[in-house]
């Protein structure tokens, strides 16, 4: 390698670890910011490991997290956001580099996300006593203000009165119920965006990648369907028996099914709306009737997803 070379590989690990340090900084510092954040900063440490090794990469990420955990107060926080996100990235950068396909690529990386999620729970708790599933004082306060704000506004007003006394603290109950299924949504959300965008950026650089299978195929293995018969069991042996954690890890379970369900109820409904033959103006009033009728579209929906991996609709419909 010539000099020349050796300063221009230079200049493009420095433009990337940079590029790391901002992302971060931005996501810490700037709350709305903070989803945007989480899907890009994976980016800059995958092309690291694309245009050089998984050394390099580890080597940018950890100069990163150093830059931020001496620049900010919150050092802890910032180490951990930049490792949750980084390790994503390596891990992303790996798998496109070993030209893994499109559906195990993303499937992996959601895995990797939520693994890397729960970790980070785990290691918080440790470290300060204080659990990251429980709602805390100022989400409790935030939480009561939207309330509030929601009641004055009159969204409640059609409750019976003796519901609208407890209504706001059941529902902050049950928000607090569900921040674990939360925690694993939020991150499979944002492995799958962070993937989206990743695959985009690299054939838009003339990358080779292997062709990605339409939305419409997607798919779930029909064992699936005992992750669905474990969460209602464990539910109803909670609230039978007054066996809270149980209770909690089946909710927490039927809620993650929920969106898992829905994306793939969305995918066998989007393949039907394809194709039957009907005309377009038909169709179209059939997308106005399900969005006016939406409670009972997404019941249809959610239906469909859960029928698929039995049956296979798709299949039968050939």
């Amino acid at each position: 390698m010539t000099t020349g070379e050796k300063n221009r590989a230079l200049a493009q690990w420095a433009f990337f670890t940079l590029l790391v340090a901002v992302i971060g900084l931005a996501g810490i510092y700037l709350p709305p910011l903070y989803f945007i954040a989480t899907i890009l900063l994976p980016l800059p440490v995958m092309m690291l490991v694309l245009r050089f090794d998984i050394r390099y990469a580890a080597l940018g990420l950890t100069a990163a997290g150093l830059f931020l955990t001496l620049l900010i107060t919150r050092n802890m926080e910032a180490t951990f956001y930049v490792l949750q996100f980084g390790l994503l990235g390596i891990f992303y950068g790996l798998l496109f580099k070993n030209r893994v396909a499109p559906g195990k690529n993303i499937a992996a990386g959601i895995l990797c996300s939520v693994a890397l999620t729960l970790f980070y729970a785990v290691c918080f708790y440790l470290l300060t006593g204080n659990s990251p599933f429980v709602l805390g004082e100022e989400g409790r306060q935030a939480a009561e203000q939207w309330l509030a704000a929601n009641q004055s506004a009159g969204l409640f007003n059609d409750l019976p009165a003796e519901w609208q006394v407890s209504f706001g603290e059941r529902v902050i109950a049950t928000f607090e119920l569900l921040i674990p299924g939360q925690y694993v949504v939020t991150a499979a959300a944002e492995a799958a965006f962070t993937y989206l965008i990743a695959a985009a950026y690299l054939r838009r650089i003339n990358y080779i990648l292997p062709p990605s299978p339409a939305f419409t195929a997607l798919s779930l293995p029909w064992y699936s369907v005992w992750g669905l018969i474990i969460g209602l069991a464990l539910t109803l042996a909670g609230d039978l028996f007054s066996w809270a954690p149980a209770a909690k890890i089946g909710k927490n379970i039927l809620f993650i099914l929920f969106y898992l369900y829905l994306i793939l109820g969305l995918s066998v409904s989007a393949y039907f709306f394809r194709k039957v033959n009907l005309a377009k103006p038909i169709k179209f009033f059939l997308l106005i009737l399900s969005a006016v009728y939406l409670p009972f579209s997404i019941m249809i929906i959610l239906l469909l997803g859960v029928v698929d991996p039995l049956v296979n609709l798709r299949r039968l419909q050939s």
